[in-house]
């Protein structure tokens, strides 16, 4: 088995694998948030999970703390991966993120058309709005570790058992502060849509990306696959796994064209959240049209 680039890691490598599927974390995060999703992803799909500078694996490599050099890192290491594995290269492939995440995969998206690089045939974001998340919202970097570890916990980031660890703090708190300087660095701007399908998911309690912020999304792709929303807060996916994984996979099946938990044609007891963009309650069913 070919070793896998330093870059990102494989939980369950599928060498047959038709599409692979890059996982982006939240600020603060890291490649154990996608640990249980292979398990939920079919087996033509391999999940690749993206090691972050500061991270275990990458320590040594200081956290980005600006938006674009992170995304231009990405792109990168994306495109000499897929380059330097022509088998590889040959796979489509889509990103995945996650509130940070999913800032660094849209700017990712951008990144690679401008380089002309083949982009993703499927861009996958949760819980961040288009216009970025609002500073009051969100742990500011420069306050003192007590009071930035008591928002990042009230938010759902940081679990008691490491709120109360001083270990765990000292190695989490600085990549958090790095990642939410990062956040802070990105400044909206209109450019036209992409011209990549986007596939939205949020909570319904998030009070970060509120759904009305994520439904404006529509506005920045020519196709939108839709905004699926799931009860809870600005976590959710740590709730709704199963669920959201099966909204994932039903819509990269279409991009590819190959079957899926659902035909997205054949709504199943909810509005459809097909290319008109309309909202769909999720979290209430394992299979999303």
């Amino acid at each position: 088995m070919a070793t896998q680039p330093s870059w990102y890691l494989a939980f369950e490598p599928r060498p047959a694998a038709r599409l692979h599927l890059y996982g982006l974390p939240f600020a603060g995060g890291g490649v154990s948030m996608f640990r249980p999703w292979a398990r939920h992803l079919p087996p033509w799909v391999e999940l690749r999970a993206v090691r972050l500078p500061g991270r275990p694996g990458r320590h040594r490599q200081a956290p980005f703390t600006d938006c674009e050099e992170a995304a231009r890192w990405l792109a990168d290491a994306l495109t000499e991966s897929r380059a330097g594995d022509p088998a590889a290269g040959a796979v489509p492939y889509a990103v995945f993120g996650h509130s940070m995440g999913a800032l660094l995969g849209y700017r990712l998206t951008r990144a690679l058309l401008r380089d002309g690089a083949p982009p993703p045939a499927l861009l996958a974001l949760a819980a961040w709005p288009v216009r970025g998340a609002a500073a009051a919202l969100t742990p500011d970097p420069a306050d003192p570790d007590d009071r930035f570890a008591a928002t990042l916990r009230s938010l759902g980031g940081l679990p008691p058992e490491m709120a109360d660890d001083p270990d765990a703090l000292a190695l989490t708190l600085p990549v958090a502060r790095a990642d939410f300087t990062l956040c802070r660095s990105y400044a909206y701007r209109a450019e036209p849509p992409l011209p990549v399908p986007v596939t939205v998911f949020g909570g319904t309690a998030d009070a970060v990306a509120p759904p009305g912020e994520l439904a404006e999304w529509r506005a920045h792709t020519r196709d939108f696959l839709g905004l699926r929303l799931f009860e809870g807060g600005h976590f959710f996916p740590r709730e709704h796994l199963p669920e959201l994984t099966a909204a994932l996979t039903a819509d990269l099946a279409r991009v590819l064209g190959r079957p899926g938990p659902a035909s997205r044609r054949d709504p199943v007891g909810t509005a459809s959240a097909g290319a008109s963009g309309d909202v769909t309650p999720a979290a209430f069913a394992t299979s999303v049209p």
